[in-house]
C-alpha cells in the first residue's frame, strides 16, 4: 500500500502549527499597528505641546484682554497658511470668547472650542473636521492674580498620520493570502521534517519484526534525547520478544518431544495387547505400564501448565500448609526404604499450596536420585531459624560442573548423567522449583556437596502459626 504524502497525523500537526503561527501574525499586527498608532500620536503630541509652550512665552491674558509680547511666533507659514503640517491656534475666555485666531483658520473651516476641565497639565483629544483628523492640545491662562480666566487651543492636521497607520492595515489584509500560504507550507514542512526521524524508526522496525528479531535500531543520538529513549525502549522490547519467542519456540518443540515419549510407550503397549489375547498376568503387566506411562504425562502436563502460568497460583495469602506434616504423610512414604533419609523439624508452616510445592520437593529428590547410585545416600533437611526456613537436598552424585550451574533451572535442560551415558527426565524439574520458589517469596540455589554431589538449597519466609 502506498504511503500518503501526507498523513493524518500530519494534517493534524499542520493544522495546528499553522493556527498557531497565524495567530502568533495577527497579534503581532495587531500590536504593531498599535505600538505604531502610539508612536505616531506621542510625536505629534510633543510637537503641539512644544509649540504651545512657546506661544505661552509670547502672550498675557488680563479679564478682558489679551497682550501678545511677539508676533514672531504667530507669523510662521503653519500659523499663516494651510501647510503640510499646519497649526491652528485660538484663544479664547471661559464664555468662548475669541481673544485671537491664527490667520489660517480664514481658509480652513469652524474649529469648535474646547472647554476640558481635567489637565495634567495639558489635554489632549482627537475629533474629525469635515475635511480632516484632528488632534487638539488645550492649555489653562491664567492672569496676573493666578485666575483662570481662559484656554488656549492648538490643533493640526494628523490625517497623514492616519494613513500610515492604513496603509500598514491594509497591507497586512492585502498580503494575508500569501502569508497564510507560507505559513501552511512552512507547518507542513516543519511537521514532516518533526516526524522523519520517527518514520524512520517505524520503517526500521517494520524490517526487524518482519526479518529477524535479532536485529536492533541503530541509535546515535544523545541518550537524553527523546528519540534515543525510544529507540532504547524499542530495542528493549525486541530484546524480550526475542527472547520470548525463543522460548516459545523451544518449549513448544520440546513438549512435542516429550510428550510423545510417553504417547508412544502407550501406543506399543496398546498395539502389543490388542494384537491378541493375552493372560491375566500379561494385562496386569501391560496395564501397569500404560498406569506409568500416563502418571508421567499427567506430571509432565501438569508442570507445563504451571509453568506456562508462571506459577500464578502458587502463592495464595490466604492459604497456609504445615510442611512437617506435608512430608511425614506424603512425601515420607513415598521414598520409605531407600537410600533417601529425613531430617524435618516440627511445626514449619509456609504460606502456598502445599501441592505445589510437594511437586517441588519430590523433583529435587527424584533428581538426586537419578544422579546417584543406589548406594549413595540422599539426605533431605529442613529446618526452621528465626524468620527463614531452610530446606536443602544433598546427595552424593555426580555432581554439577560450573557451566551447567548455571544453567540447569532453563526450561527443558537436562544434565548428562555419565554413568548411564544418556540424560534422564524432561528437563523440566528444576524450572518449576525456581519458579514455585520464587513466588512464595523464597530463592533456590545449587551448591557442591563436598567431598562429592550436589546440595540444593531453599529458602522461605518462615510463618509464625499467630500469623496465620
Amino acid at each position: 500500500m502506498k504511503k500518503p504524502f501526507i498523513s493524518n497525523t500530519i494534517k493534524k500537526i499542520a493544522i495546528l502549527n499553522a493556527a498557531v503561527m497565524f495567530g502568533l501574525y495577527l497579534s503581532f499586527t495587531i500590536f504593531t499597528l498599535f505600538i505604531l498608532n502610539f508612536v505616531l500620536i506621542d510625536d505629534l503630541d510633543t510637537r503641539l505641546r512644544h509649540e504651545i509652550d512657546h506661544i505661552l512665552h509670547t502672550v498675557d491674558i488680563t479679564v478682558d484682554s489679551l497682550i501678545i509680547h511677539s508676533t514672531k511666533e504667530l507669523e510662521e507659514a503653519d500659523f499663516q497658511k494651510i501647510t503640510e503640517t499646519p497649526f491652528f491656534l485660538q484663544i479664547y475666555n471661559l464664555e468662548g470668547v475669541l481673544y485671537y485666531r491664527s490667520k489660517n483658520l480664514n481658509e480652513y473651516e469652524e474649529i469648535l472650542l474646547g472647554f476640558p476641565n481635567k489637565f495634567s497639565p495639558y489635554f489632549f483629544e482627537s475629533f474629525e473636521s469635515s475635511t480632516h483628523d484632528l488632534r487638539a492640545v488645550y492649555k489653562e491662562l491664567f492672569d496676573n492674580n493666578n485666575h483662570h480666566v481662559g484656554y488656549i487651543q492648538l490643533s493640526t492636521i494628523h490625517t497623514s498620520f492616519n494613513e500610515v497607520v492604513k496603509n500598514v492595515f491594509w497591507f497586512n489584509i492585502f498580503t494575508l493570502p500569501i502569508v497564510l500560504f507560507v505559513i501552511t507550507f512552512l507547518s507542513v514542512f516543519l511537521a514532516k521534517k518533526s516526524y522523519q526521524p520517527i518514520n524512520n524508526i517505524i520503517d526500521l522496525a517494520k524490517k526487524i519484526s518482519a526479518t529477524n528479531l535479532s536485529e536492533r535500531l541503530e541509535n546515535a543520538e544523545d541518550p537524553n534525547d527523546e528519540l534515543a529513549k525510544l529507540i532504547e525502549t524499542l530495542n528493549s522490547l525486541f530484546g524480550r520478544l526475542e527472547k520470548q519467542i525463543n522460548e516459545i519456540s523451544h518449549f513448544t518443540d520440546n513438549a512435542s518431544h516429550q510428550l510423545m515419549t510417553p504417547l508412544t510407550a502407550i501406543k506399543t503397549e496398546l498395539d502389543y495387547v490388542l494384537k491378541k489375547e493375552r493372560s491375566l498376568s500379561q494385562y496386569q503387566e501391560s496395564s501397569t505400564i500404560l498406569k506409568e506411562q500416563v502418571d508421567k504425562m499427567i506430571t509432565l502436563i501438569k508442570t507445563m501448565l504451571l509453568l506456562a502460568k508462571d506459577c500464578e497460583e502458587c502463592l495464595d495469602n490466604k492459604n497456609v500448609f504445615n510442611l512437617s506434616n506435608l512430608v511425614q504423610k506424603e512425601i515420607f512414604d513415598t521414598y520409605k526404604g531407600s537410600n533417601v533419609l529425613f531430617d524435618v523439624d516440627d511445626d514449619i508452616y509456609l504460606r502456598g499450596k502445599s501441592e505445589y510445592f510437594s511437586i517441588v520437593l519430590q523433583n529435587l529428590i527424584n533428581n538426586a536420585q537419578k544422579y546417584s547410585l543406589p548406594d549413595e545416600e540422599v539426605s533431605v533437611t529442613i529446618n526452621q531459624f528465626e524468620n527463614k526456613v531452610t530446606i536443602i537436598v544433598s546427595d552424593r552424585g555426580i555432581g554439577i560442573t560450573d557451566e551447567e550451574k548455571i544453567k540447569i533451572f532453563e526450561r527443558f535442560y537436562r544434565v548428562e548423567n555419565n554413568k548411564v551415558s544418556k540424560v534422564i527426565g524432561y528437563g523440566l524439574g528444576l524450572s518449576l522449583a525456581k519458579s514455585v520458589t520464587n513466588k512464595m517469596g523464597g530463592n533456590i540455589t545449587v551448591e557442591d556437596n563436598n567431598p562429592k554431589g550436589t546440595k540444593f538449597i531453599i529458602k522461605l519466609p518462615s510463618l509464625n502459626i499467630d500469623d496465620s
